[in-house]
């Protein structure tokens, strides 16, 4: 083969050596392995670099040795820990490289907003596992997650290394944002706070980007239960605030587990200008509508033959004027019950949604 170009061979794709060795140094740079580990990897994902980041990413457990069976055959991997990915994100040519990989004009990202319940102590470890199983199957670029706690943090970042955590609070529950290391890359964060809670809520807001396009990630647990409609509604307000003030040539997703009833969006003058619900964008499908359904998930019991049923938890895009977010898709997650257990991921679903970018 000439060195001097790639080909397409019944094996898949063979880069050029000069393709090939960078490929392999950035492999090795981000992972912290040798060019043998690389090699081993590449050669067995066809040189697709992403893939083979997730393959090595992919360790369940912290330390050890296990079977992968991403590729054809299965393989013997090395495991990873946290303090090792902790020093590989510190370290500076990984810093470089990761710039490098965010600053490339995306066409597409996925993001997934989730209230993992970390307050019920029924089961909680199994539905923590259950939680990073999806979150690892479905490879989210930004995830929003609520009812965070303090022990379930630590494992959801031992076992999802190639993600830095945003963390809303670092006591009781708390919010915290996920940002993928190899498509996004985080600028800055500050913790809005609501004056009035009277349940430890505020407003986390991220900055970062992707290539051009610019994000404003706003991830929120508003009040809970009825009785609080009117804090809730200063809490939408201050958040809707936040978007209006955003330039526009900034995208702005706002999410999370708002605890909002429809009139008490249209008594706060409904969604700021040009500012979309994405369930609504993608058909309002009836499928996706409940996102704390009793009637489906028995997490919650509720005594007689009233089960509420609530869209609770929404996602929401202010697009900019120029490299535009794009709503395409927007799913449920957390349907099945964990295996060998009675029980749910958590009392929410999980929603999902699926961008363009124009």
């Amino acid at each position: 083969m000439n060195e001097a170009s790639s080909s397409q061979s019944e094996d898949g794709y063979v880069p050029n050596a000069k393709e090939a060795a960078d490929l392999v140094t950035k492999f090795a740079e981000v992972t912290g392995t040798d060019t043998a580990c690389a090699q081993f990897y590449l050669q067995d994902r066809d040189w697709d670099l992403q893939r083979s980041l997730d393959a090595y990413f992919g360790a369940k457990k912290s330390g050890g040795v296990h079977v992968l069976t991403d590729g054809d055959e299965p393989q013997i991997v090395f495991n990873i820990n946290k303090d090792v990915a902790n020093k590989l994100a510190e370290a500076e040519d990984v810093a470089k490289f990761l710039e490098t990989a965010t600053t490339k004009p995306p066409s597409e990202f996925r993001m997934i907003s989730w209230n993992i319940d970390g307050l019920d102590d029924r089961n909680l470890k199994m539905r923590t596992k259950s939680v990073v199983k999806i979150l690892q199957s479905q490879r989210p670029d930004i995830v929003f997650l609520q009812e965070v706690i303090p022990k379930t943090l630590d494992y959801l970042e031992n076992n999802l290394p190639e993600y830095k955590f945003i963390a809303g609070d670092e006591d009781g529950y708390f919010t915290v944002t996920m940002l993928n290391m190899f498509t996004i890359h985080y600028d800055s964060h500050d913790v809005i706070s609501f004056p009035q809670t009277t349940m430890g809520r505020n407003l986390l807001k991220v900055e970062a980007h992707m290539g051009t396009l610019k994000l404003k990630l706003l991830n929120t647990h508003m009040e809970s239960t009825g009785e609080f409609a009117a804090e809730r509604m200063n809490q939408l307000n201050i958040s809707f605030r936040e978007i209006s003030e955003t330039d526009k040539s900034v995208n702005v997703v706002m999410g999370g587990d708002l605890n909002m009833r429809d009139k008490e969006l249209a008594n706060v003058g409904g969604l700021p200008d040009r500012t979309y619900d994405v369930w609504e964008a993608c058909g309002s499908r009836k499928e996706c509508q409940w996102t704390w359904d009793t009637m489906r998930n028995t997490n919650k019991e509720f005594p007689g033959q009233f089960k509420p049923r609530c869209r609770f938890d929404r996602i929401f895009l202010r697009p900019s004027t120029s490299n535009s977010a794009v709503p395409k898709f927007f799913g449920l997650i957390g349907l099945q019950k964990i295996s060998g257990y009675q029980c749910f991921p958590s009392d929410h679903w999980g929603l999902l949604a699926d961008f363009d970018v124009k």
